[in-house]
């Protein structure tokens, strides 16, 4: 019992470790410059830093957004929410040919290293879901039941 109480200790001091909120007069002033000047309309602004980056989380339009920026204010990657009529039309088509009988129920534009992709969530009836990833083309890279 020692032993698991001294596990759960070093495990919430790791995660506390690895991420820290920070107030908006703790972030360095480029970046809030740089974010300032990027987006505007955005509401439930909260900064993280976790290690050497910076993460912003906001909503325009009661849609989520993540962001991570290096210290320079260069985006390193986003999480950006989008509505099902955003998706481009390759991804469209793929999901709804795939899981004809799944209806979206949310998506997700995730960018990284210049490379674009879509984490789409759909479901049927009550029990089932599935979440997919899918490349820019509309090509299945993850499929995984939820």
């Amino acid at each position: 019992m020692k032993n698991l109480k001294i596990a759960a200790l070093l495990l919430f001091a790791t995660a506390a470790v690895s991420a820290q909120d920070l107030k908006t007069d703790e972030v360095p002033q480029n970046l809030q410059s740089i974010f300032n000047s990027s987006y505007t309309n955005v509401t439930d602004v909260e900064w993280e830093k976790k290690g050497d980056h910076f993460k912003v989380e906001f909503e325009i339009n009661k849609m989520d957004h993540d962001v991570w920026y290096d210290a320079e204010g260069k985006i390193i990657k986003s999480k950006i929410e989008i509505s099902e009529a955003e998706l481009p039309s390759a991804v469209a088509s793929a999901v709804k040919t795939k899981y004809a009988d799944y209806k979206i129920d949310s998506v997700e534009v995730r960018e990284e290293a210049g490379k674009k992709t879509y984490e789409v969530e759909i479901e049927k009836g009550w029990s089932k879901e599935r979440k997919l990833i899918v490349d820019a083309s509309g090509s299945l890279l993850s499929d995984i039941e939820d």
